[in-house]
Protein backbone atom coordinates (compact mmCIF):
# COMPACT_ATOMS: atom_id res chain seq x y z
CA UNK A 1 0.00 0.00 0.00
CA UNK A 2 3.18 2.18 0.68
CA UNK A 3 4.12 2.07 -2.77
CA UNK A 4 0.59 2.37 -4.59
CA UNK A 5 0.62 5.61 -2.31
CA UNK A 6 3.66 6.73 -3.58
CA UNK A 7 3.00 6.33 -7.05
CA UNK A 8 -0.35 8.00 -6.99
CA UNK A 9 1.10 11.06 -5.61
CA UNK A 10 3.44 10.84 -8.26
CA UNK A 11 1.11 10.22 -10.91
CA UNK A 12 -0.74 13.84 -9.76
CA UNK A 13 2.59 15.12 -10.10
CA UNK A 14 3.05 13.89 -13.73
CA UNK A 15 -0.97 14.96 -14.63
CA UNK A 16 0.51 18.35 -12.86
CA UNK A 17 3.67 19.04 -15.06
CA UNK A 18 1.71 17.80 -18.24
CA UNK A 19 -0.55 20.78 -17.40
CA UNK A 20 2.50 22.90 -17.12
CA UNK A 21 3.66 21.86 -20.84
CA UNK A 22 -0.22 23.29 -21.76
CA UNK A 23 -0.02 26.55 -20.65
CA UNK A 24 3.58 27.05 -21.05
CA UNK A 25 3.78 26.14 -24.91
CA UNK A 26 -0.15 26.06 -26.29
CA UNK A 27 -1.70 28.77 -24.89
CA UNK A 28 -3.81 29.01 -27.90
CA UNK A 29 -5.48 25.95 -26.66
CA UNK A 30 -6.74 27.15 -23.96
CA UNK A 31 -9.39 29.58 -25.04
CA UNK A 32 -11.64 26.51 -26.13
CA UNK A 33 -10.69 24.12 -23.47
CA UNK A 34 -10.77 26.41 -20.34
CA UNK A 35 -12.42 29.49 -21.35
CA UNK A 36 -9.27 31.70 -20.88
CA UNK A 37 -8.58 34.40 -23.20
CA UNK A 38 -4.56 35.90 -23.54
CA UNK A 39 -4.76 39.49 -24.79
CA UNK A 40 -1.10 40.24 -26.08
CA UNK A 41 1.95 39.14 -24.66
CA UNK A 42 1.53 39.95 -20.96
CA UNK A 43 -1.79 37.75 -21.31
CA UNK A 44 0.52 35.01 -22.72
CA UNK A 45 2.80 35.79 -19.50
CA UNK A 46 0.49 36.11 -17.33
CA UNK A 47 -1.26 32.53 -17.80
CA UNK A 48 2.66 31.33 -18.00
CA UNK A 49 3.49 32.68 -14.87
CA UNK A 50 0.14 32.47 -12.55
CA UNK A 51 -1.49 29.27 -14.09
CA UNK A 52 1.24 27.41 -15.27
CA UNK A 53 3.61 28.44 -12.08
CA UNK A 54 0.53 26.94 -10.14
CA UNK A 55 0.81 23.63 -12.01
CA UNK A 56 4.75 23.08 -11.76
CA UNK A 57 4.08 23.81 -8.24
CA UNK A 58 1.56 20.98 -7.28
CA UNK A 59 4.02 18.67 -9.46
CA UNK A 60 7.34 19.84 -8.20
CA UNK A 61 5.81 19.41 -4.58
CA UNK A 62 4.02 15.96 -5.33
CA UNK A 63 7.12 14.19 -6.41
CA UNK A 64 9.13 15.91 -3.40
CA UNK A 65 6.48 14.54 -1.19
CA UNK A 66 6.73 10.85 -3.42
CA UNK A 67 10.55 10.65 -3.11
CA UNK A 68 10.82 11.56 0.78
CA UNK A 69 7.15 9.77 1.59
CA UNK A 70 7.06 13.07 3.25
CA UNK A 71 3.44 14.59 4.68
CA UNK A 72 4.69 17.79 5.10
CA UNK A 73 5.28 18.31 1.01
CA UNK A 74 2.35 16.42 0.76
CA UNK A 75 0.27 18.65 2.85
CA UNK A 76 2.03 21.79 0.64
CA UNK A 77 0.99 19.80 -2.42
CA UNK A 78 -2.77 19.38 -1.55
CA UNK A 79 -2.75 22.76 -0.43
CA UNK A 80 -2.46 24.01 -3.49
CA UNK A 81 -5.26 23.18 -5.50
CA UNK A 82 -7.25 23.28 -2.39
CA UNK A 83 -7.18 27.41 -2.75
CA UNK A 84 -7.36 26.81 -6.09
CA UNK A 85 -11.07 25.33 -5.41
CA UNK A 86 -11.92 27.83 -3.24
CA UNK A 87 -11.07 30.56 -5.66
CA UNK A 88 -13.67 28.41 -8.21
CA UNK A 89 -16.29 28.11 -5.38
CA UNK A 90 -16.02 31.93 -4.84
CA UNK A 91 -16.73 32.36 -8.64
CA UNK A 92 -19.38 30.19 -8.21
CA UNK A 93 -20.86 32.41 -5.76
CA UNK A 94 -20.72 35.50 -7.64
CA UNK A 95 -21.09 34.74 -11.24
CA UNK A 96 -22.97 31.59 -11.27
CA UNK A 97 -22.20 28.32 -13.24
CA UNK A 98 -22.15 25.62 -15.66
CA UNK A 99 -21.46 22.25 -16.09
CA UNK A 100 -18.45 23.20 -17.53
CA UNK A 101 -17.58 25.33 -14.71
CA UNK A 102 -18.71 22.40 -12.92
CA UNK A 103 -16.06 19.81 -14.37
CA UNK A 104 -12.97 21.31 -12.74
CA UNK A 105 -14.35 21.34 -9.59
CA UNK A 106 -14.96 17.90 -9.84
CA UNK A 107 -11.48 16.77 -10.74
CA UNK A 108 -10.11 19.40 -8.03
CA UNK A 109 -12.40 17.76 -4.96
CA UNK A 110 -11.07 14.00 -6.72
CA UNK A 111 -7.40 15.28 -6.57
CA UNK A 112 -7.85 16.55 -3.35
CA UNK A 113 -9.35 13.61 -1.44
CA UNK A 114 -6.75 11.30 -2.62
CA UNK A 115 -4.41 13.23 -1.63
CA UNK A 116 -5.82 13.64 1.79
CA UNK A 117 -6.25 9.97 2.09
CA UNK A 118 -2.78 9.63 1.20
CA UNK A 119 -1.73 12.21 4.17
CA UNK A 120 -4.03 10.46 6.43
CA UNK A 121 -1.91 7.33 5.43
CA UNK A 122 1.38 8.67 5.85
CA UNK A 123 1.01 9.88 9.10
CA UNK A 124 0.06 6.72 10.86
CA UNK A 125 3.44 5.15 9.28
CA UNK A 126 6.17 5.07 11.42
CA UNK A 127 8.78 7.69 10.47
CA UNK A 128 11.37 6.23 8.06
CA UNK A 129 9.66 3.80 5.85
Amino acid sequence: MLAASRILVAIIGLLSLISVYQHWFDVASLADARGIETVGAIGAANIRADVGGLFLAIALFAFVAAWKRSSTWLAATWLLPALALLGRVISLALDGGSARVIEPMVVEAVVLTLLGSVYLYWKKLPEGL
